[in-house]
Parts: structure tokens; sequence; C-alpha cells
């Protein structure tokens, strides 16, 4: 239509967006392009655009506009849409640009996943399925329920036949991804001697509904105890949500009678295990003595089994025994899991023991970890919350639990005044440990000018706590990136990280580009001046510091150094203050805080008691 190429001309030539300099930074100001290239920019608009758009609007207004007499309605809407659509375009040209330094990380950082062809994947599946070996076949059987197409159900079936136990007990476990109806062939397999392959079987075909209620009884009756504690524990699980199933076969006096049992010598280690286990769901506290035992049992089957019991109950009243047990790798995963059916009302006691002041930061990663799992909004703000106190490295491993839940899809949990204060406090700890990191330079560097004066043990001091300073620097950027995560897309966040570790001047500084792009303002004015510092402060050993950094004197460094939160920090600050002279060590001491004094102070003391019993 001759009138809409009309009235695009007359947008493109129309000056009243580019009459002053004012209007046309407003157009520049969303795309993020060097400061000086947008200056030029603006001159040219204001000056050489605004005069010759002027001239050719006038014209386009005598002849066109007067020309086709368009009424007033149809000028102004047009200059509506046309100007909503420029603003459109502004942030289209944002994107494109932003992403330009996102693919520039990508690539130089290496961090491009390739994207996984569905199609692919399930045809090795099939080729695996029918050649591949055991631990193969199980990887990929791990991969049906994300991958469940009808295309795998022939293959899938056939490996019902394999002669390994592991490989059939995973297929029984992973049928229902593949095929809806019940396979008869299952029911076979309640008759071998393998433990988790009865479970598998008996969990599978009573789980399917419409199978009759005499096939359950003919399983809990079986005169093979094995095959009945399987039925028995099955049944239990299964009644969890259908009640009416426990009242039809008398699941409580079932359980009394095999409870009675329990400690018969000549009982199967995996018949015991099941009924350990089954107790858990009897709804009552009177076999609780009993699961209590087991948990400390010297047998991790029924250790286990124990454990898993108290996650059926989901009564904290095990909890304490559950968590001193995260020591053990091989329980970890079952005890998180019984933690995690516990939900919220294990926070309270999750939070008192992370509290107590003889925790070690091992075991309060743990708990995070615990935490982490629960997968409630309260579980996730407790985390922070326990950070307020936390040292650096175990703060680093809260939030990088918090950044892995935002990844898997996890909503932000702090609101934006809230994060902002967050990430306020940690770049202020940021800007205090560089101050540290390059005092404790500085008092290297004299040291060495001064050799003879020093001692050896003092100048390994010093590069201890350099390295160790180093470290949290390190670990409190990844902190406030992670922070970061919270209000902003994780993969971004992710990118613009590695990008500003980066070894490579090109990628630092395309990182800047880019959260320059994607920053709120504010977030800018208190990050950037920090993220100067990361990418050149720490990346040569002859940057200029003075113009950056006030420097600590020997006496508030170590001051400082001792008000530190990180264990490793403390503990070598604290040996180099003894190598200090008793005049400088009260002085320092007498600057810090009543409680944190004294505490440095005894062990100090006991350092000396222990050097005179040497002596």
């Amino acid at each position: 239509m001759p009138e809409l190429w009309l009235v695009i001309i007359l947008k493109g030539f129309d000056g009243s967006l580019k009459q002053s300099l004012h209007k046309s930074a407003l157009e520049l100001l969303a795309i993020p392009i060097p400061s000086d290239i947008k200056n030029k920019t603006k001159t040219f608009i204001d000056v050489v655009v605004d005069s010759v758009a002027t001239g050719l609007a006038g014209l386009v207004i005598i002849f066109v506009v007067k020309g086709l007499n368009l009424p007033n309605h149809i000028i102004t809407a047009s200059i509506a849409i046309l100007s909503i659509f420029w603003i459109y375009l502004i942030f289209k040209v944002k994107d494109s640009y932003l992403s330009i330094f996102k693919q520039s990380i990508v690539k130089r950082e290496k961090l491009r996943k390739e994207k996984n062809n569905v199609g692919t994947l399930i045809g090795n599946m099939k080729i695996i399925f029918e050649n591949g070996g055991t631990e193969d076949i199980l990887l990929m059987l791990q991969k049906l329920p994300e991958i469940s197409h009808s295309s795998l159900r022939d293959p899938v079936l056939q490996l019902l036949n394999h002669e390994n136990n592991k490989v059939v007990t995973a297929v029984i476990n992973n049928l229902d991804y593949v095929i809806n109806e019940p396979v008869a062939q299952v029911q076979d397999f309640i008759y071998t001697d393998d433990s988790e392959l009865i479970n598998a079987a008996m969990n599978y075909l009573l789980s399917h509904e419409h199978i009759s209620y005499q096939f359950y009884e003919n399983y809990l009756d079986d005169e093979d105890d094995m095959i009945a504690t399987a039925a028995l524990l099955a049944l239990a699980a299964i009644s969890q949500e259908n009640p009416l199933l426990a009242e039809k076969y008398n699941l409580k006096l079932r359980i009394e009678l095999f409870s009675s049992e329990i400690g018969d010598q000549n009982m199967q280690i995996a018949e015991l295990a099941r009924l350990i286990e089954t107790l858990g769901y009897a709804a009552t506290t009177n076999y609780y003595s009993i699961i209590d035992n087991y948990l400390n049992h010297k047998n991790k089957t029924l250790r286990i089994a124990a454990i898993k019991a108290t996650g059926h109950t989901k009564d904290v009243y095990f909890l304490n025994t559950l968590l001193e047990g995260l020591i053990d790798d091989e329980l970890k995963k079952s005890i998180i899991s019984s933690i995690q059916k516990m939900g919220n009302k294990s926070l309270k006691i999750i939070s008192q023991i992370y509290s107590r002041k003889k925790t070690e930061n091992d075991f309060r990663k743990k708990l995070l970890h615990v935490l982490y799992h629960i997968k409630t909004k309260k579980s996730h703000r407790l985390i922070i919350q326990l950070t307020h106190r936390s040292d650096i490295s175990v703060k680093k491993r809260a939030f990088e639990l918090l950044f892995k839940s935002r990844i898997d899809g996890g909503k932000s949990i702090l609101k934006k005044k809230e994060l902002i204060r967050f990430i306020d406090k940690e770049s202020a700890k940021y800007k205090e440990l560089v101050r540290l990191y390059w005092s404790l330079k500085i008092s290297q560097r004299s040291d060495k000018r001064t050799n003879g004066v020093i001692s050896l043990l003092e100048k390994n001091t010093i590069e201890q706590l350099i390295t160790n300073v180093d470290q949290c620097i390190s670990d409190q950027l990844e902190i406030i990136f992670n922070l970061l995560s919270q209000r902003y897309n994780p993969e971004d966040v992710y990118v613009a990280y590695k990008g500003m570790i980066s070894k490579e001047t090109v990628s630092r500084l395309h990182s800047m580009e880019y959260l320059n792009g994607i920053l709120s303002r504010d977030l800018k004015n208190m990050l950037f001046p920090l993220f100067e510092l990361e990418s050149h402060t720490l990346s040569s050993e002859t940057f200029e510091f003075q113009e950056r950094i006030q420097l600590y004197d020997r006496s508030k460094m170590l001051e400082k150094l001792l008000l530190i939160q990180e264990k490793k920090v403390h503990s070598t600050s604290i040996k180099l203050l003894d190598l200090q002279g008793e005049h400088l060590i009260t002085s320092i001491l007498s600057h810090l805080p009543a409680s944190k004094a004294l505490e440095i102070k005894n062990i100090l003391l006991s350092k000396d008691n222990g050097k005179t019993k040497t002596a």
C-alpha cells in the first residue's frame, strides 16, 4: 500500500526524535556500545541526521501528506505504531549485540554443550540393548525415564531374558516407561534367589491396580518367607496411597506376626532387611526400638533397611542418628532420601546442629547438601540463613547448591531488595580481601628487602596466608555470581563468570561488556568497580594498585586478617601473630572484639604451654 510506505518514509525522515542531544541519547541508551562510539554517534545524529531529516521531513509533509490528503488520526496512529516498532528494534539490536559477547566467551572458554540428538540416542540405545555389555546396558536403562520412546519397547522386553540379574532388575524398574500393560513374564522372577530382583518384580506386579485381590493373597501367604516378606513390603508401600488395601489384608496384624520373628538366627539377611524396612510403614511407635537398634548395626544391608524405615515413618525422632551417619558415603544416599521424606519438620534440628561451634566445616557442607535435597522453599531459605555466620568456603558451597537449584528450573528465593543487600555485603568482603591480599604482597616484598631480620618461618607463613587469601577471593567472587543467578538467567551468569575468571584478556573484557548489558544500573554501580579489580589486580603482579587500593599497615593488616571468617586464614593469621613482638600482639588484641581477643589469647597461651612442655 502506497500510504503505508509514505508513512514509513515520513517516520524515517521525521526529526521529532532527533531534535536534541538528549532524545538521541535515549535511543542509544539501550544499546551497549562503548562510550566513545556513543558520543560520536550522538554528535552525528544531532548535527547531520537532524538537519537532513528535518529538511526531508518538511518536503514529505508538503508534497506527500498534503498531496494524499491523509487525515490526522491516521498520521498520529502510524507514528505511534512505528515508534513502538522502533523501540522493539532497539531491544532486538541489544539482544543481538549481547549474544555476540556471550558466544565469544562460550567459544573461547569451550563451554558449548553439544545438543542431544534424540533420534541418534534412541538408535544407540537399541544397539547397546541388543549387543552391549552389562555396564553400558545399565547406563542406557537409566536414560529410559527421559527417552520413553515406543520404539524401545521390544529391545527392552528382550532384556528380561538377560543373564545378569542386575540388568533384569533395572529393566523391571523401568518397564512402565515403555509399555503400559503389565508384562506377565515378570511374575516368573518372584521365584528366584536374588533379593533385589524379587523386590523389583513384586513392586511391579502389585503396583498395577487392575491385578485381582486374590493375587495379593497368593504371595502374602506364600510358604517361602522370602516371597511373603517381599509381598508384605510391597503391600505396605502401596497402602500409603491406598489405605483400604491395608485394612483388607490386615497389614498391621501381618507386620506384628512377622516382627515377632525378628531376631531368629535362621532368618536370611535379605528377608530380615525387608521386615525392618516394612516396620517403617506400620504407623506406630511400637517398633521404633527395633528400627533404632538396626540403625547402628554392623551389617550395612540391615543398617540401610533401618535407614529406609526411618524415612517411611517421616518422624524426626530418628533424625540425630541419621545425621551422624552422613560421614559414611555408603549410607549417605539412603539417609538423604529418608530425611527428604521428613520435609520441613527436620529443619529445626538440622539448624541447631549446623550452628554448634564444634561442628566441622566439612560436616556443615553435608548438612547443606541435605537441606538442598529436601527441596522446599523453607529448606532453601534456611541454607541462606545459615550462611550468615559461615566460613567463606562453606558459604561458597551453599550458593553452589542454590545455583544448581536455579539451573534445574527452581525459582528464585530472594527478593530484589534482599538480593541487592546480600550482594552489597559480599562485595564489601571481596574488596576487603583484595586489600589484604595486596597488603600481604607488599609485606612479603618488604621482607625480601630486609633479609636476615625476618625469620624464614614468618616468610613462609606470609606466603601461606597469601595463598589462602587468594583462594578466599576466588571463592568470594563465585559467591557473588551465584547470588546473581537468583535474579538473572543462571546460564547467562555462568557464562559471564567463566569469562571473568578466564586467563584470556579478551574473555574478561567480553564478560564485562556482557554484564554491562544484562545487569541493572544499581548492580552495575555496585559490582563494576569490583570486576575491574578482578580483571586487573589479580591478573598482574605489576598492577598499579596504589590508585585503586588503600593498603593496611602491618598492625592493621594482622587485625583484619584475624577477623576473616575462614578457618585456614584464621589459624595461619594466629600463627603469624604469634611470631610478632609482645607489644604488637597486645596492641592488635586490644582492637579486636572482646570475645575474639579472648579466644585468640587462649590459643596463644596453649601454644606457649606446648612449647614449654617440649623444652
